[in-house]
């Protein structure tokens, strides 16, 4: 059998789709004449539709070598280069097209892509127009030039101008899509997906399905897509969360060992799963290939927290913090990690928070934390206060039913039924007046932070809410109130014996967590709470007035699955 006969056998193949059988003819002819332009050439494209675009630039450039003038040769290794990512190397590849024959258009067409992917828009608007004046009905690069300006109405035009074509569709839907109006998106995306079977097309609609949460269709697409470009991460990616298929994910890292969203998607995967230990590798991985996202930094780091790796969740966090100072929920974060080290390790938990500190001294949190463990009255619970609880708000009630929190039980258990007007010191979210409320009650609430009162104000139950300290509220209005309830107050608040004074005459039921034997007033404790002892609690209600005193032990909540212990004080004339 001929060289040309073997050679156009494996053509045809190769325009058949058949690409191994296409190879194996070219491998053959290749060792008889190592160095054919032709059979180089062959492998190169055949290399390309397999989607291998380095082998394929390795074929077209030893073509190149033996037949340095052909024009086909030059356009395939243009198209192959841009596929890998280097677009200098493309232009260079596109520029000598065009120096062998400067009216092609499809070189001007795919050189303005490349400009206009390193933001050279004026030399990419350039190429667009060279294109189009060699071929005024040119869609590809009348549609390409539409977007680069950003022109709808031009793309509109160009829709009824070239209704067989899917490009302009495409685009449309595209622009519409990123806009977030998606009946519109959807219109277009279909009437494009009606033209043309092209991968971009089915991609754009399952991500648009994805968006409405139709997981049935999203998946659907994405297969289809696949089936288009079987290589694409990510939509084996889409699919590999959306199915929960870990072998897709693990294709998909095969093709693209960097990729940010395959690692973070699988990690999330193994993490559902229980598989914590994996997770956390592959978060790690994410993060090398993502370094900017804050989020994910912080969400390892609470991994790594739970894991009981402090120092290594603090690493991540203050990461995160560095992007995103402003993040409070990323601060809070830092805190409860750094009191978990601090547990055993005081020195290093310590050592850092003087840190954070020092670089973060407009941050309530970081001055707040180094108070604490220092034993230093913070001169900013205030703000802290607020800070924290504004944060929390949201959380709260749910937050509270998970460290068990016992306060309200002992209240009811003790048989104490509100009455007349009730002052709810710190009411947080209203859970005081939900859990004890009574037909005799007049409820008024204040507290420090306004999303707290928001949320107290959904339940109903208060007839006057305030957003305001302790003291200040007291100060002004202390005398208005037949019960004030305190409670999960003074762990906030270092000047307690002032607020008591302030609450006499009223009937005061206020609770407080216990110092250790050794404090004899009170102190603030490595978590930013202050302590108190329990007789320093009941002279001060001695020296505010209260004849009556009753003192009830209790487990206030859990903490790190520890107890803390505390008191329920109830003072009367």
């Amino acid at each position: 059998m001929s060289f040309d006969t073997v050679f156009n056998e494996a053509n045809t193949y190769y325009l058949n789709g058949a690409y191994q059988e296409a190879e194996r003819l070219c491998q053959a002819l290749l060792a008889f004449a190592p160095e054919n332009p032709h059979v180089l050439n062959m492998l190169g494209l055949i290399a390309a539709a397999k989607g291998e675009h380095q082998t394929a630039v390795l074929y077209f450039n030893d073509a190149l070598k033996k037949a340095p003038n052909k024009l086909p040769i030059y356009f395939s290794l243009a198209v192959s280069t841009a596929e890998l990512g280097k677009t200098d190397a493309a232009i260079e590849a596109y520029q000598e097209v065009l120096k062998l024959a400067p009216n092609t258009k499809e070189a001007w067409n795919n050189l303005g892509a490349l400009y206009e992917k390193k933001a050279d828009l004026i030399k990419a608007e350039e190429c667009y127009q060279k294109a189009i004046l060699l071929d005024e009905n040119y869609v590809d690069a009348l549609v390409n030039l539409a977007v680069l300006k950003t022109d709808l109405p031009a793309l509109e035009a160009l829709a009824l101008r070239f209704e067989k074509s899917a490009l302009p569709f495409y685009y449309l839907a595209d622009f519409a899509m990123q806009n977030k109006q998606f009946p519109k998106a959807f219109e277009y995306a279909l009437k494009a997906d009606q033209k043309e079977e092209a991968f971009d097309i089915k991609w754009l609609l399952a991500r648009l399905y994805e968006v409405l949460a139709d997981k049935e269709n999203a998946i659907k697409y994405s297969h289809q897509a696949l089936l288009l470009n079987p290589k694409s991460v990510d939509v084996l990616v889409m699919l590999a969360t959306m199915e929960e298929n870990e072998d897709d994910f693990k294709l998909a890292l095969s093709l693209d060992p960097k990729s940010y969203q395959a690692h973070l998607r699988y990690a999330d995967f193994l993490y559902k799963n229980k598989r914590i230990i994996e997770s956390v590798e592959e978060y790690h991985k994410a993060l090398l290939n993502g370094a900017e996202d804050a989020a994910l930094s912080n969400n390892v780091g609470l991994i790594l927290k739970d894991l009981g790796d402090e120092k290594r969740a603090l690493d991540l966090m203050m990461n995160a913090f560095i992007k995103a100072p402003l993040n409070t929920d990323i601060s809070i974060n830092i805190a409860e990690t750094l009191v978990l080290l601090y547990q055993k390790e005081p020195a290093e938990a310590l050592r850092i928070a003087k840190l954070w500190a020092l670089n973060a001294k407009d941050n309530v949190f970081a001055s707040h934390t180094l108070a604490a463990f220092e034993k230093n009255p913070s001169h900013r619970d205030e703000a802290y206060a607020k800070a924290l609880f504004d944060e929390f708000a949201d959380i709260y009630d749910a937050k509270m039913q998970n460290i068990h929190y016992a306060v309200f039980d002992k209240i009811k258990e003790l048989g104490i039924l509100p009455t007349g007007r009730v002052l709810d010191l710190g009411c947080g979210t209203g859970l005081a007046a939900f859990y004890l409320k009574t037909p005799s009650a007049s409820w008024t609430g204040v507290d420090i932070s306004s999303k707290m009162l928001q949320k107290a104000k959904e339940k109903g139950l208060y007839q006057e809410l305030s957003e305001s300290d302790a003291l200040a509220y007291l100060k002004q209005n202390g005398q208005n109130f037949d019960e004030i309830f305190c409670l999960d107050v003074a762990e906030y608040i270092p000047n307690i014996e002032e607020l008591i004074t302030l609450c006499f005459p009223a009937k005061l039921i206020l609770s407080f967590e216990v110092a250790g034997d050794d404090v004899k007033t009170y102190q603030i404790s490595p978590t930013g709470r202050y302590q108190h002892n329990p007789d320093f609690i009941e002279n001060a209600f001695k020296n505010a007035g209260y004849g009556k005193i009753a003192k009830h032990p209790l487990v206030l909540r859990k903490e790190n699955g520890a107890d803390v212990k505390g008191f329920l004080f109830i003072g009367e004339i």
